[in-house]
């Protein structure tokens, strides 16, 4: 049986998208403060009154600082951008941004240890995300704090024989990390490894969601939450942690490791550490690179060839997903020509699992022939997430944001100018076209390792040759950055130094419609 307890109770009287709505029609904060209670961790924000409690205890805050809270509380799992709240909390006077520095200070300050809740999001804004710790449990006896409403996976498509290899690997290693790029459905996939694991009841299972951690110092703290402890001083926390763990059979499962990675791999490190009774359950779009870590790929799911039939388009997991988000909404009538198309959105979406759902949220509007259309703009297409969704996960850029963001900038340089080799490249390819006096070759390889170790880039072996592939929305991506970035003029030569490679990217910018970015020779 799998149950959810959340580190950060959230509880709202009236629907998040009732009170945004509000916020956004009137411009005017005032307009939730009627609408809704709001209680997480230990903190309880009584909007009616503009009151905040934590503890029991009336905490002081200001004006601005309680709007802001409001406004962001009111949209839990969507980031409030910084112009949205320079708009509705200061009305539409014009102040300098760093007011917004200021009053989430005060606000994080007020709500103590509960301020992780408030996530920052590079360069769009912030976030209300309670983290959510789920406790799983088997054959093991369950203490009064695990009792909660239950959380149950729908069943996955596609994804039995992995489900199966992954729970057979479990006894043979301390620590499984399940790695793959952003919206491949590692999430779900881990979960249910959790619920079959929990099934059998040979382990007890703490989990927790890191998404939301913003510093290393968070991360003992919400782990001993997570598995019952009482929050304090952080080496004693994790001693105490270490020895909860070691005196049953336990599977501690950390979902979205890769921003805080290198805190995570050591902390794994300190508590398997000669705790042979500990399993350790990892996702992460990079491997935490311990000894005792076995790797799990999760992999798109399969799609269908492109001279297959309708019958064999419909047997493909890709396929059925796409189907299955689509009728949630409505039914939808397939002959042979939806059928095609279907199978074509699927190929063009490289089968990943979040892009597909995304993809299927737009048929209700566009059908299955304009969303096919749509994707020759992917990033502009695939924007309608669910609202209770991650907020990386409610967009494509948004998913690719987060990835991007843990680049080192040697990395982000050559990830730009991949997007102009085509969806297939290798080593020779980027170096005579990438590579230059402000990227050298050496520089080069490491920027790959890094974009393949943070499944950005895929990597396949034809023998001794490594070949690499960007999915064709990952180069749109990449395009939009090199654009955003200014650097294609420095890539042009005049077209008498060009050699074979050289021409090979003009072709490929003007085709992908930056022509208008090349100087004239």
């Amino acid at each position: 049986m799998f149950e959810c307890v959340p580190a950060c109770e959230h509880k709202m009287e009236s629907t998040p998208t009732e009170m945004h709505d509000e916020v956004r029609e009137s411009g005017d904060c005032a307009a939730i403060v009627n609408q809704a209670r709001i209680r997480f961790g230990r903190c309880d924000v009584d909007l009616t009154q503009r009151e905040l409690r934590r503890d029991g205890q009336v905490i002081r805050l200001g004006g601005r600082a309680f709007d802001v809270l409001a406004l962001i509380l009111s949209s839990p799992g969507r980031v409030v951008t910084k112009a949205e709240l320079l708009r509705t909390v200061w009305n539409g006077v014009v102040v300098e941004e760093n007011n917004i520095q200021v009053q989430l200070y005060l606000l994080r300050k007020a709500l103590g240890n509960d301020h992780e809740c408030i996530v920052t999001v590079p360069g769009r804004g912030y976030m209300f995300a309670p983290h959510r710790t789920l406790q799983l449990r088997g054959s093991a006896p369950r203490d009064a704090s695990s009792e909660s409403p239950l959380l149950r996976c729908a069943p996955l498509i596609g994804r039995d024989g992995a489900i199966a290899q992954a729970c057979a690997a479990l006894p043979a290693t301390q620590v499984l990390t399940l790695t793959g790029a952003g919206g491949v459905g590692k999430t779900a996939l881990a979960m249910s490894i959790a619920h079959r694991i929990a099934e059998e009841g040979s382990l007890r299972v703490h989990a927790v969601e890191l998404a939301a951690l913003t510093s290393r110092d968070q991360l003992p703290d919400v782990i001993a939450r997570a598995c019952g402890l009482t929050a304090g001083e952080s080496a004693r926390e994790v001693e105490a942690l270490r020895a909860r763990l070691s005196g049953t059979d336990t599977l501690l499962f950390l979902d979205n490791a890769e921003h805080i990675v290198d805190d995570v791999a050591a902390l794994v490190d300190h508590l398997t550490r000669g705790n042979p009774r500990l399993r350790v359950l990892v996702t992460s779009r990079e491997r935490l690179r311990l000894g005792h870590e076995s790797v799990f790929r999760v992999e798109p799911l399969a799609i269908p060839a492109a001279d297959a039939s309708a019958s064999e388009i419909l047997t493909q997991p890709a396929v059925q997903l796409f189907l299955s988000c689509v009728q949630a909404q409505g039914a939808t009538d397939l002959d042979a020509t939806t059928i095609s198309l279907i199978g074509e959105i699927c190929r063009r979406l490289d089968g990943v699992p979040l892009a597909l759902e995304l993809a299927a949220a737009r048929v209700p509007s566009l059908g299955i022939a304009g969303v096919s259309r749509g994707l020759d703009n992917p990033l502009t297409m695939l924007t309608h997430g669910y609202r209770a969704a991650l907020a990386r996960h409610q967009t494509l850029r948004a998913a690719f944001d987060w990835s991007y963001c843990l680049l080192a900038p040697t990395s982000r340089k050559l990830f730009h100018r991949l997007a102009l080799l085509g969806h297939v490249f290798t080593l020779e390819t980027i170096e005579a076209t990438a590579c230059g006096t402000d990227l050298t070759f050496d520089a080069a390889i490491d920027a790959i390792g890094e974009l393949v170790a943070k499944s950005i880039v895929n990597v396949e072996f034809d023998g001794p040759i490594a070949r690499y592939r960007l999915t064709e929305s990952t180069r749109a991506y990449a395009l939009e950055r090199l654009r955003d970035e200014w650097e294609l003029p420095a890539l042009w030569r005049p077209r008498s130094d060009m050699d074979a490679d050289d021409a090979a990217i003009h072709s490929q910018c003007d085709a992908s419609g930056y022509a208008g970015l090349r100087p004239s020779d």
